[in-house]
Order: C-alpha cells, then structure tokens, then sequence
C-alpha cells in the first residue's frame, strides 16, 4: 500500500505539545497512550514516535483490519528506533471496543485515523485496496463512538477527510458531546477549493482555532514553505521551494 500525502499531513500537524505539557493528558505511569485506528502501514504510528521520542514515555497501539497491511506494520514497527513503543494488531475497529477486549479499561489521550471515506463508489478490483478507501467495514460514526468510549477527559480525536466527509463528521460529532477544537483547510493551490479537512475534536468545551494550509505554489512547481516545515522531516526527498536552487 502507498504512503498518501494525507496520512502524513495529520500526524504531523496533529497537536502533541498537550500530550508532552499536560500531566492529566497521560496515564497513570506517566506513559502517553495513543490509538491509531486503521493504520495500514503503519505510517501515521511511526511519525508520531518520531516527534515523541524526546518527550515522555510512550505507547502507540496501531489497529487495522486487513491481515497483510497489520504484518508489514510490524514488521515496519519491529525496523524502527521505537519498536518497544508500538504494537500492531490485526483487528477491526468494532471488536476492538468490545468489552472483552478492553479488560484493563485503557483510555488514551490522542486517538487519531485516516479512514476510509468513499461510500457508493465503484470498488476497486483489489479487496485490500477497496477495504483501505471505502467505509464500509470503518463508517464514522463508529470512529465517534470510540472516542466517546476511549478517550481521555483532556485527551484529541484527530481526523483527516475531505471535505463533504469532514463537514459530515463534524456534525456527528457535536451531537454526541464532542466538541471542534481545531481545523486546517488543505488547499492544493492558493486559488483551488479547498481539498481536506484536518480535525481535532475534544470533549472539552472550546472555541474553534480555524487554520490554512496551501501544499504548492506556482502553478504546482514548487511547494510552500508552509507545507515543506510540516511534513520535511519524515520524507527522504527534498521539496523545491521558491528561491531554491
């Protein structure tokens, strides 16, 4: 499975200095606890290790329903500098909030997913590759539900949709108590619609901190300086920005 611009955008904007800041964002031992719903690859667990690794103690549990994407996530977890951090599980999001699954009562403080959002368009010939982009098996209510189950009183659901889906969401969430802290309009080019929306919601109550976000410029031949700060550190290729040589 390809790494999508998407995933890496939301792990690396999503809010961590709370997590690192606040002692009742953490558990008990000290240890910051996060949940990465459908993690395919594992991409999204292992920026987020990248940017925790000189903060507190930490534990990624990273859940996927597809057998074949949850293996190369361990193996991806068992080659990285934080291999005792994160753990891989094969299962789905539904029979992970079964009570039978959750014997300690884990809570978490930052729960996040790049879920699938297409719902009646044509699946794709791969079963792996149509499970990845469709809702069918992750609908979003259930990604709300598992915050409202999971979450930590202070703690951050953060999505990545575009933006129909996201609006959407945004919707579901306010009538089950969960309020929008934070929101960052992805724009491809300063003159297009607006792309994808990135999330965060809490249960706390906030006003809304609203946020722009243009990936390139000039026509597409360079990428912002705004967007190459983001995401630069967990890429091997260097991005042409305007001025550069």
């Amino acid at each position: 499975m390809k790494v999508n611009t998407d995933g890496v955008l939301l792990a690396a904007w999503v809010s961590i200095n709370k997590l690192i800041a606040s002692q009742s964002s953490q558990s008990t031992d000290g240890t910051v606890q996060i949940l990465d719903i459908g993690t395919g690859t594992g991409v999204i667990s292992l920026i987020l290790a990248q940017r925790l690794e000189s903060g507190p103690p930490f534990k990624i549990t990273a859940i996927e329903i597809d057998k074949n994407s949850a293996e190369e996530a361990a193996v991806n977890f068992s080659e990285s500098p934080w291999s005792n951090n994160l753990l891989s599980k094969n299962i789905s999001l539904q029979s992970f909030m079964e009570p039978e699954q959750q014997s300690s009562q884990e809570r978490f403080s930052l729960i996040l997913s790049n879920p699938p959002y297409f719902t009646q368009s044509l699946k794709a010939l791969s079963k792996r590759r149509s499970d990845a982009r469709h809702n069918d098996a992750l609908p979003l209510q259930d990604i709300i539900r598992a915050a409202n189950l999971f979450l930590e009183d202070n703690g951050i659901l953060a999505l990545v949709l575009p933006v129909n889906e996201g609006e959407q969401i945004i919707s579901i969430a306010k009538q089950m108590s969960l309020n929008l802290a934070r929101v960052c309009r992805v724009k491809t080019l300063a003159h297009k619609k607006e792309k994808r929306l990135l999330l965060e919601f809490t249960k706390c109550n906030c006003e809304t901190l609203e946020q722009e976000l243009i990936i390139q410029e000039k026509g597409g031949e360079y990428y912002s300086h705004a967007y190459c700060s983001l995401v630069e550190n967990y890429y091997l290729k260097l991005f042409k920005t305007e001025g550069t040589a």
